[in-house]
């Protein structure tokens, strides 16, 4: 019921979307301007997981940071984030500036026995100017010796090819394999 209910909506926004803002024919030639655009500019796009993007690249870092109890520099963060980077996870700001990202993780590194950010991600998309990359993955994590699994979904916008923004909602628990179909 769930799965019929969401495409609903999903279709039904689609519907509203393409019937909204003036005429089809302006929304299909502002995506093929952003394509070009993106073009020019070197943006990556994408519709499927890809292992080149600067979200899975600093996610693949990130990984092997953890292991290493002074992986987590400012240095090293700031190969992949802006200077003035957000981190608002579950709508709240957990995070701003570079430096502050090192320090916060290395909190999550001396408080946990284990995070493991699973890749490729499950789902993942560019938005058609390469500015956003929008991402479904789990974590595996343990702390005190007793495991979790977290669900996250959300978006990086990118800025002069960094992070600057990540925007992520998280919840407990496990996914269930896709279906072929799906």
């Amino acid at each position: 019921m769930r799965r019929f209910h969401a495409k609903s909506i999903l279709v039904a926004a689609i519907i509203v979307a393409g019937c909204s803002s003036g005429a089809s024919d302006d929304a299909a030639l502002d995506q093929r301007e952003e394509a070009v655009a993106a073009a020019h500019t070197g943006a990556l796009t994408f519709e499927e997981p890809v292992q080149d993007d600067v979200l899975t690249k600093m996610f693949q870092w990130w990984n092997e940071a953890y292991k290493d109890p002074d992986g987590f520099t400012t240095e090293a963060f700031a190969q992949y984030f802006t200077d003035d980077s957000i981190m608002r996870i579950n709508g709240s700001v957990r995070v701003r500036g570079v430096g502050n990202l090192a320090e916060h993780f290395r909190n999550i590194q001396a408080n946990s026995d284990k995070v493991v950010i699973n890749l490729p991600f499950l789902r993942s998309f560019s938005s058609p100017d390469g500015s956003k990359i929008f991402t479904y993955h789990t974590i595996d994590a343990e702390a005190d010796g007793k495991p979790s699994k977290e669900l996250v979904m959300g978006y990086a916008e990118l800025r002069d090819g960094k992070i600057s923004v990540i925007e992520f909602l998280s919840v407990d628990g496990e996914h269930e394999p896709y279906a072929s179909a799906e």
